[in-house]
Order: C-alpha cells, then structure tokens, then sequence
C-alpha cells in the first residue's frame, strides 16, 4: 500500500491532469446544457465563462473515474488511486498555487 505522503512523481502528475480533465469537461458540459456555449460562441465569450464557472471537486468521485479508466487501459504503472490520494494531489496543487476550491 502506497503512503500519500510519498507519492512517486508520476502517479502525482497523473493524478493531476485527470483533475484537470475533470473540472474541463465538468465546467464545458455546464455550460453546454444550459445553452451558454454553442457552436457561433466566440472565443473570449467561452474564456470568459470558464473563468466565472465553478466546478466540485469530490475525490471518491474522481479516484473512481480515474479506476475505471485505469481498469479499462490495463495501466500497470499508476496502479489503482485511492480517494486519499486524490485529496493528496488536490492539496499539492492548491500549495504551488493552483486556484481550486
């Protein structure tokens, strides 16, 4: 069993491009179902609705998804990635001074 304390490198760097998937298609897919993206949206409109949308960040949620896609690509390097980890990368991102919630 991996320490969250000692995370490798990789599964911290891999951990954290999937959060940042997951807040993308988070934020994307709200403002697509509430009809304020659509395909003549201009650039800096869709740059500045990012910017006002929030997103929820639920490490069960994302350790899940994050699973069952590992689950499904057989990734033999990350391994499986606890909710405890999720939290982990989450803290380490918001201390090098990303704006999370």
């Amino acid at each position: 069993m991996e320490s969250t304390d000692v995370l490798p490198a990789e599964k911290v760097a891999f951990v954290a491009y999937n959060i940042g998937i997951y807040e993308s298609v988070q934020k994307f897919g709200g403002l697509i179902t509430s009809g304020k993206i659509s395909n003549g949206t201009d650039v800096n409109k869709v740059a500045e609705l990012l910017q006002d949308t929030s997103a929820f960040y639920d490490a069960d949620m994302m350790a899940s998804l994050i699973n069952a896609m590992l689950y499904h690509s057989k990734n033999l390097t990350i391994g499986k990635v606890t909710p405890d980890q999720v939290t982990y990368v989450l803290r380490q991102l918001k201390a090098s001074g990303v704006s999370l919630p």
